[in-house]
């Protein structure tokens, strides 16, 4: 067997595995993908995300550009009234260069980049909200180098 089919063989088999870690993970369309994605607690989408605490997930991806510094940035649309907005998250869990795993910024384009996001979920939100989450990093410029979305509800 050859090296080139052993690799198509791992991929085909095991790639999906790697980015399904929390099923239901969406694509953001026309945005970078991430590579992975696990949220605490939650092996199947929507998430329940308790109320007063943090929500707590893992990424990673590949960037396409580099980075002096990143922002990780969390919008939501709540599912029965379509109200839209973004979440602001704290500026020490936003600067997603505090979370990297194994690397440090400045990153370069193809990097591989793991972080981590402790996203809080306050006791003034509703209880029982179905959301639809967006999680994207970005870059000083602003250019997205990550992009998920997923189905949450508030607990």
């Amino acid at each position: 067997m050859s090296f080139k089919v052993i690799i198509s063989i791992f991929v085909l088999n095991w790639m999906p595995c790697i980015i399904l870690a929390t099923e239901g993970i969406r694509e953001c369309p026309g945005l970078p993908a991430p590579n992975y994605v696990n949220i605490a607690g939650c092996e199947k989408a929507p998430c329940l995300l308790p109320r007063g605490k943090d929500a707590e997930m893992e990424s990673s991806f590949t960037s396409i550009d580099a980075a002096d510094k990143l922002k990780t940035r969390s919008y939501f649309r709540e599912i029965e009234s379509g109200v839209a907005g973004e979440f602001p998250l704290p500026s020490d869990k936003a600067n997603t260069c505090d979370w990297l795993i194994s690397t440090t910024c400045p990153i370069y384009p193809t990097e591989d980049v793991t972080f981590t996001l402790n996203m809080p979920v306050l006791w003034i939100y509703p209880k029982n909200m179905d959301l639809d989450l967006k999680i994207t990093v970005e870059n000083e410029n602003k250019v997205i180098l990550s992009c998920f979305q997923v189905l949450a509800k508030t607990v």
